[in-house]
């Protein structure tokens, strides 16, 4: 497999519907949910490089948006999640016409904190995953996932089933780890949503610890036309802590704008 691959996973028919997960991650996290969508539509899960079977290429936001769409069918929708979300976002600005509508789970334009912008990370906690991450990959990760599961009344179960996920399909480059770190903390691409102009669909948890859920307040000043999703009991993986509530609220916003 050349440096300018992906490894897409497919499967169902119809219009196409692509899935990118987030930082750390590769495409099994949304076996599950992908299986259910391909009743309808044809799935594409995709590993982004560095992760699972894609091989590393440069970390560059503009680099990878690239590759997604030109290895990908357009137009199709795009479903992000976490990090995902960011190229998902970057892609129906840069190239509108690849984008039939937008999914963000879990995802933000921004994922630090600013002056003018709360609901976030801030800056030391994505620094101190960085510098433990060339220390120790492993435990780094281990980390990053309780932490995506904090706060949730089911957390044990879910660390457990992430801790499964990651023996079934193998652990991520440490180059494409701090290529993503990177692009977490300097990627801003909040005065770009204005460009968006297909529909736009948002799922949040609200004990989501990464993407607060105060974000749903900021959203609307960049992005009016969002609509946004919250799952009460969820933490920063609504997919797979409530399958059922996520696909629910998927599929009324695809009926929304006669997607199905």
């Amino acid at each position: 497999m050349s440096v300018n691959s992906l490894y897409i996973k497919e499967q169902g028919q119809g219009h196409p519907l692509i899935l990118l997960h987030g930082w750390g991650f590769n495409h099994v996290i949304w076996d599950e949910i992908a299986t259910q969508l391909a009743n309808q539509w044809h799935v594409y899960q995709v590993d982004l490089p560095g992760h699972g079977k894609s091989p590393l290429c440069d970390y560059e936001l503009s680099t990878i948006c690239r590759l997604l769409v030109d290895k990908l069918p357009q137009p199709a929708i795009w479903i992000g999640w976490s990090l995902g979300g960011l190229f998902a976002m970057a892609i129906a600005t840069r190239y509108p016409k690849a984008v039939r509508a937008l999914g963000l789970v879990a995802s933000s334009p921004r994922f630090i904190t600013a002056e003018d912008w709360s609901c976030a990370m801030t800056i030391p906690v994505l620094q101190k995953f960085e510098q433990n991450l060339q220390l120790d990959m492993v435990t780094t990760l281990k980390r990053f996932l309780a932490l995506q599961v904090q706060n949730s009344p089911t957390a044990r179960d879910q660390l457990r089933q992430l801790y499964q996920l990651f023996q079934q399909a193998g652990y991520p480059q440490a180059d494409a780890l701090q290529g993503g770190l990177y692009l977490l903390r300097s990627v801003d691409l909040r005065e770009t949503l204005i460009n968006i102009t297909c529909p736009a669909w948002s799922c949040l948890g609200q004990h989501d610890a990464l993407v607060p859920i105060a974000i749903q307040h900021a959203y609307p000043h960049y992005l009016p036309s969002l609509e946004i999703d919250c799952i009460p009991s969820a933490a920063h993986i609504p997919f797979l802590s409530h399958p059922d509530i996520f696909l629910q609220h998927l599929s009324q916003f695809f009926t929304r704008h006669g997607l199905n």
